[in-house]
């Protein structure tokens, strides 16, 4: 028996139709019953935490900046610009975003290039006052240097 093909078509499209809307419901794609995925949250990018930042040089620098990159292509916030400190190391206080790994530019300019053999160097650690204390290290033969690093209190919220 051959069957009747547009039988048999019209048996299979109502068959696909109704696996195709339990499955709808099954991985929640009902609008019905299904709230829209919320947008990420601005206040969680917006709340902060202070954080002591110790900066240990190789020898002292002209100039240092802290950079935190806009994420929307907006301006970017320089957290701290200093300049001429012969202090070593130096502590700075400076409020950084909580909840979330983010991407930082350290900048340094020293007076000269280092001697043939040697490296300039900085080291960074950053102690919040709540969450884990994190150290960087960084290391240039030029004068100036321009680093980028992902730092996070490590005080996640997930939901």
């Amino acid at each position: 028996m051959r069957g009747l093909p547009p039988l048999q078509a019209l048996l299979l499209l109502i068959t696909l139709v109704i696996l195709g809307f339990a499955g709808s419901h099954f991985i929640g794609m009902d609008e019905t019953r299904s709230q829209p995925a919320p947008l990420p949250d601005t206040s969680a990018e917006e709340q902060a935490v202070e954080a002591e930042i110790e900066f240990i040089f190789s020898s002292p620098p002209l100039s240092y900046t802290l950079t935190q990159p806009s994420v929307t292509g907006g301006k970017d916030t320089i957290l701290l610009q200093t300049s001429d400190s012969q202090e070593n190391p130096c502590y700075e206080t400076v409020e950084l975003v909580s909840h979330q790994p983010t991407t930082y530019w350290l900048d340094v300019v020293w007076p000269e290039d280092a001697i043939d053999g040697t490296h300039h160097f900085v080291q960074i650690y950053i102690s919040p006052d709540h969450g884990n204390r994190q150290g960087f290290s960084f290391f240039s033969t030029a004068k100036t240097m321009n680093e980028t690093f992902e730092y996070s209190n490590g005080d996640h919220h997930h939901e």
